[in-house]
Formats: structure tokens, C-alpha cells, sequence
């Protein structure tokens, strides 16, 4: 769901450009605290600074650029440089924020899933793409640049919804019919690990259902990191492919925890999926639905609590703070901010036609400021990815003939998950376009599970509509996370 439309006419769509290669250049060691910084910040930079003379001067290292006031519409822009089209394995450096974005697909039309998904394996020895025309999965190998020459090809996957094994390099878990499975891509050798059809509760669902066809998560849920707990819906050939139950399946035991039947004036769900440590469910209900289901909920495994965080469901991803605990960070519709939300039954929408966060338990990160009248008003949609603990980043979409006009628009930042001190970092600009209906030219930058890397798709502004799209990528310095939080306090 793309809350962008809810306050531009100019219809948020969903971006598959390419992967961007984005190598921090730093001047100093950044993995110890005492690395120089750059000197104050502050408002109204011109477009040509450099990104040392811009930089907030309360503990960010040299060559990150921090935001001064990342809940305010108005904050330093860095407007787009005209750069030609990187040759596969070439750079576009921007000297303003010290990065260089990498081109590391040659292949057109071959990307990454989704923001809310790593693409590289655990050691990062291996990254699977989506040849999206013909819906094939494949899997490279990242020895070389560009990922996608020949001698780096692994294997095809067939397989849905593929998540790489959290511990083991070679194995990848994906759906199939309703299967869960894994596969040794090196090997080879696939694994059946659920048959639900063979299923003591499941199995007759499906015999008194014939029309029901698949398990899934909607392609954006995930299950916990240790994939032992799985939310999946059913989904059916009747009524327009509706969803048509819930269910909870705790692999250690193999044992079916919840089942919940969606009534029709349920059934408006963008995605389900449990949190990172495995203590909720987590389901994307549309404001329409009905009952249990209206709007972003959190259930209990068994799915026999329910609790709404918050009023629709919006862009987000599941992610820790920088204390542990388990949020989601979700575009509001309502507050116009990214906010971050604990997964907390003391956690309160905020309501209709309010503006307050008093007593909802959710903490503002970033405005958005999609204020259509003003100069600084956002022209562009937005996707998060929260894959590192304590972080997350947020990339930005534009369509067609819109001006840049805010400090967030073609942009990447990276956001500090703490409720007492979020701090929001700019990260790089966006060459990629995307025309309305597009989904594959939407930017959909993710950040590895480690905090290495960041990867995402874009077109470089070239035949928009056509999703002729390929990856680059950025590098982020040894000891980022380390050096920003020893410098955390004000």
C-alpha cells in the first residue's frame, strides 16, 4: 500500500531500479571513537557544499551527513548532479556526501525483492535476484562485479517468497504451493520442511476448500529471524483470489499455534508476518476491513488476541530498536510522519483528526511533509527497511516531471531507532524514475541484516516505464554502527 497517494494526486507507485553500489569514503578510521568530525551544521546549504563543512558536529564521523532537524519540512538539500549512465562495475561519486553508488547488475530488468528483504546470503558470499519478466529467481554469487556475469551464476530457484537461512550461507527457505521448503543452492538438494496439505488441522481446511491454492505472506511478510515461527495466509481462487484464513506454525514443533477464518469484509490485507524475536503476528489490514483485522494489528500467536497499532497500513518493515525491543516503523497517514511503533498492547493509534502522540506510545522519526502548498512540500513516496537492529533506512520514489523540492525528495537516508534520540543521516541521492503503475522502477533500497551494505534498483532516469531496471549499491565504513553509538548522547 502506498500512503502516498493519500496526499498527492500524482499516484505512489512502487519502484524496482537497479542495485546502486554506494561506497562511503571516509578520511579516517571510523571503527574507533576517536575519529575526527566534521564541523556545525545547520539550514539553508547550498546544493554545490561539501558534505565536511555541513555535518552536525554531535557525533556523527567524517562523511556523514547528519539532518539537523529531521522532523521539520525544511533541512540542507543536495540536488541531483547530472551523471552518465555507470558501465557495469563503474561509479558516480558525489563528493557532497562522500559516496560513490556502484553499478553491480548489467543484466536490465534483474533486481532485488523488496526493501523489506536481504538479498545477500548470510556471509554476503551470494545475492538472489528477481529476473521479474520472466519471474524467475536467481542466484549469484558476489565475487565479481557485475554480480550477474555468467561465471557468477549459481542457480535458479522455483520457489516463492525466498529468505535466505539466517545462519547457514548455502540455504535459502521459500514457499511452494503449500510447501515450505529450503534449498542448498549449492547442492542443489531441496528440502521439504511443512507440507500443510498433510497437515492433522491444515489438511482438511484444504480438502473442504478445494479452491484454495497457496500459503503465503504476501510477499512482504517475513517469519522470525530464526525462521521457528511462521504467520501464512490461504489464499483461493474464489472470490477474486481472496485470503481466506490465518494461520500460526511453530516449526521446532511442528505444531499449528492459530488458525483465524477471514470473513469477506475482512479480507483487505496487504501482508502478514511476525516480528523479529517471534512474539506477535503482525498483519497489514486495510482501515476498511471490518472487525479484528481493521488497520495495522499486532495478535498473539494462538490469534485469539488482537490489537490495532494503528488505523491503515502503510509502507513499513519490522525492525529492533536501538534497545531491543521489537517496533515496526510504518509511513502514518494520519501524522505525516515516519513513526516508529513499539510492538506494545500499551502502543495507541493516534486518532482521527489529532495530532498529538500523547499517550500512544509511538515516536516520530521523520516528517514527510506532503503539504501540496508549500515549497518544501515532498514530492515523492517513500520504503523502509529495518534489517539492522537499531536502524533503518528509508528511500524515496518520484515519478515523472516532479521537482525535487524537499531535503527527503530523491533521496536515501539512514534513521537512528531510538526513542529518546532518533538521528537521521543522509546516505546518497536517487538516478532512478518511476512512472505511475511501475512497480519494478521503485527505488526499494534495502540495508543488509550486518549493516554492511545498502542495495536498490533504479533506471537512471532512462526509458521511464519501460522497468529497464538494474542495481547499484552502497558500502557502508567498518565500524559505522559502533562509532554512531559511542557518540550517541547530545
Amino acid at each position: 500500500m502506498n500512503a502516498f497517494t493519500q496526499f498527492r494526486s500524482v499516484g505512489g507507485v512502487r519502484l524496482w531500479a537497479g542495485l546502486c553500489r554506494v561506497v562511503l569514503a571516509v578520511a579516517c578510521a571510523i571503527g574507533t571513537a576517536g575519529c575526527a568530525r566534521s564541523g556545525g551544521g545547520g539550514g539553508g546549504v547550498d546544493g554545490n557544499a561539501n558534505a565536511n563543512d555541513n555535518a552536525a558536529d554531535d557525533g556523527a564521523p567524517a562523511n556523514f551527513v547528519e539532518v539537523p532537524a529531521p522532523l521539520s519540512g525544511d533541512n540542507p538539500t543536495y540536488p541531483l548532479q547530472a551523471a552518465e549512465v555507470p558501465e557495469p562495475g563503474e561509479g558516480v561519486t558525489d563528493t557532497r556526501l562522500g559516496t560513490t553508488q556502484t553499478r553491480v547488475v548489467q543484466t536490465e530488468g534483474l533486481r532485488h525483492e523488496y526493501s523489506r528483504h536481504d538479498p545477500f546470503n548470510v556471509d554476503q558470499s551470494m545475492i538472489v535476484l528477481r529476473y521479474f519478466s520472466e519471474g524467475e529467481w536467481r542466484v549469484y554469487r558476489t565475487q565479481g562485479v557485475p554480480y550477474d556475469q555468467e561465471a557468477n551464476l549459481v542457480t535458479t530457484l522455483d520457489m516463492e517468497e525466498p529468505r535466505w537461512d539466517p545462519d547457514d550461507p548455502d540455504v535459502i527457505w521459500g514457499l511452494r504451493d503449500f510447501l515450505v521448503v529450503t534449498v542448498n543452492v549449492r547442492s542443489g538438494q531441496t528440502t521439504t520442511v511443512k507440507d500443510f496439505a498433510q497437515d492433522a488441522t491444515i489438511g482438511p481446511i484444504l480438502a473442504a476448500n478445494p479452491d484454495l491454492y497457496r500459503v503465503t505472506m504476501k510477499d512482504e511478510g517475513e517469519p522470525c529471524k530464526t525462521k521457528r515461527f511462521w504467520a501464512l495466509l490461504l489464499q483461493g481462487s474464489n472470490e477474486d483470489y481472496r485470503v481466506r484464513y490465518i494461520l500460526t506454525w511453530d516449526r521446532l514443533n511442528d505444531a499449528i499455534l492459530g488458525r483465524y477464518t477471514i470473513e469477506a469484509d475482512q479480507a483487505d490485507i496487504d501482508w502478514v508476518g511476525m516480528s523479529v524475536n517471534g512474539n506477535w503476528v503482525l498483519i497489514g489490514g486495510s482501515e476498511a476491513n471490518n472487525g479484528d483485522l481493521a488497520g495495522l494489528v499486532m495478535a498473539d500467536k494462538e490469534l485469539t488476541q488482537f490489537h490495532r497499532l494503528d488505523y491503515a497500513t502503510a509502507h513499513a518493515d519490522v525492525g529492533l530498536d536501538s534497545d531491543g525491543n521489537e517496533v515496526i516503523v510504518m509511513q502514518g497517514i494520519r501524522t505525516d510522519y515516519i513513526d516508529m511503533i513499539p510492538l506494545d498492547l500499551n502502543t495507541q493509534p493516534i486518532p482521527e483528526g489529532s495530532d498529538s502522540y500523547d499517550n500512544t506510545g509511538r515516536t516520530p522519526l521523520m516528517r514527510l511533509f506532503y503539504a501540496s502548498e508549500s515549497p518544501q512540500g515532498l514530492n515523492s513516496g517513500v520504503h523502509i527497511s529495518c534489517n539492522v537492529p537499531g536502524w533503518c533506512v528509508v528511500s524515496t520514489t518520484t515519478e515523472p516531471d516532479l521537482p525535487e523540492q524537499n531535503w527527503l525528495d530523491r533521496t536515501i537516508t539512514l534513521v537512528r531507532l531510538d526513542a529518546d534520540r532518533p538521528r537521521v543521516f543522509y546516505l546518497a541521492k536517487v538516478y532512478g524514475t518511476t512512472a505511475t503503475g511501475a512497480f519494478w522502477e521503485e527505488t526499494h533500497a534495502a540495508i543488509t541484516n550486518d549493516g554492511a551494505r545498502v542495495i536498490w534498483a533504479t533506471n537512471w532516469n532512462q526509458n521511464v516505464g519501460d522497468e529497464r531496471v538494474w542495481n547499484v549499491e552502497l558500502d557502508l565504513p567498518a565500524g559505522w554502527m559502533t562509532t554512531l553509538t559511542l557518540n550517541d548522547q547530545p
